[in-house]
């Protein structure tokens, strides 16, 4: 039964908000975790969730950002000021139904005062507050399950004594739930500090190379079609992958890749990748920003399996300047034929979507 709800505006919190969730179901039990994103069902509603639970005193855990309080209606005036308003009628029904709500602090964000909330839910401004911090996410998460505890909310019992660990083995802790979940099955360590050299070149414009081609599965390429009838696996056929590769995306920009392996172990490390090439992660660039956190660029790690069911691998993102995770996700690819591209899926915990994936084996 749904034991702790997550209440967040989604304009600027559904980030914090699906990271969240991911780490409680994982430490404390997919079972206990309410999300409205993935829990709602059809013909249901938040409010018949949290009163079906008021004899297990239900936390709802709420997501203090700039635009939970201080959105602004398009007819004028707050959000939190209607009567309309999705959040409001949360909270009230939060209260009604008994629940403990537990404010978290996003990052710069003070505790509101009685006088910058409407007058139903001032008891927001006396409830006891937590932060969840992007920098002491881990910490910050420890304490948060540690004021669960309290509240008579117990983790998984083979997790009881589990503690989060440093943060980028929390992460992967966390996408490893994921791809057990697809089927992936396997336990991987990021490996960071590998510093990629500048004096490779990108690969010759060919037929099999040029980052004019559509940046999905390759289906058309020699190697897919050579495999498509009835070559064995890359894996099986003792391919080597690792090395240097270019990472081709959808408006034809490069990325350098360094792949290592060590058996069927994997590890990935990106070159820079520009914030300014994605418009998604400007935004949470500028949010940041108004954290005092400044991110121009990102860098991609992970580790993981290469078999002949292809590569599948757990990635955190990094900013150039350290900050992070910043997100975190999944990487599946399968090689041609010829070992010359890897082609496949790149999978977004944050914006719970997928993109196309493709390499190109640098010569």
């Amino acid at each position: 039964m749904n034991c702790i709800f997550i209440s967040y505006r989604s304009s600027d919190g559904k980030k914090d908000a699906d990271r969240l969730c991911a780490d409680l179901s994982r430490l404390i039990g997919d079972e206990q975790v309410f999300f409205d994103k993935q829990d709602l069902q059809g013909g249901s509603s938040w409010r018949d969730a949290i009163s079906a639970t008021l004899g297990t005193r239900p936390v709802v855990l709420l997501l203090i950002t700039p635009d939970l309080f201080g959105v602004a209606h398009p007819d004028g005036g707050r959000r939190i000021d209607r009567e309309d308003d999705p959040i409001r009628n949360e909270l009230l029904t939060a209260q009604r139904s008994g629940a403990i709500v537990v404010p978290l602090l996003t990052d710069g964000m003070p505790m509101p005062t009685a006088s910058s909330v409407p007058e139903p839910l001032r008891f927001i401004s006396e409830a006891h507050a937590l932060r969840l911090r992007t920098d002491d996410w881990a910490q910050d998460v420890g304490r948060i399950v540690d004021d669960l505890r309290a509240h008579g909310i117990r983790p998984r019992e083979a997790q009881a004594e589990t503690r989060l660990k440093p943060p980028v083995q929390a992460v992967l802790q966390r996408v490893q739930r994921w791809l057990m979940y697809v089927g992936g099955g396997f336990v991987a360590l990021v490996a960071l500090g590998f510093i990629l050299s500048d004096d490779e070149a990108p690969p010759p414009t060919n037929a099999a190379t040029d980052p004019g081609l559509p940046a999905g599965p390759a289906s058309a390429s020699p190697g897919a079609t050579s495999q498509a009838l009835g070559s064995p696996p890359a894996a099986d056929r003792g391919l080597d992958i690792s090395g240097i590769w270019w990472m081709l995306d959808e408006a034809k920009r490069r990325t350098r890749v360094v792949l290592t392996t060590d058996g069927k172990g994997v590890q990935l490390q990106t070159d820079a990748v520009p914030v300014a090439w994605y418009p998604d992660w400007q935004s949470y660039a500028l949010k940041l920003r108004d954290q005092g956190i400044h991110v121009t660029e990102l860098r991609y790690s992970g580790a993981g399996t290469f078999s002949a069911s292809g590569l599948q691998m757990p990635y955190a993102v990094y900013s150039g300047e350290g900050h992070g995770p910043l997100d975190t996700g999944s990487i599946t690819l399968n090689a041609s034929a010829d070992g010359r591209e890897l082609t496949g899926q790149l999978w977004s915990n944050g914006d719970q979507a997928s993109t196309p994936l493709r390499l190109v084996r640098s010569p």
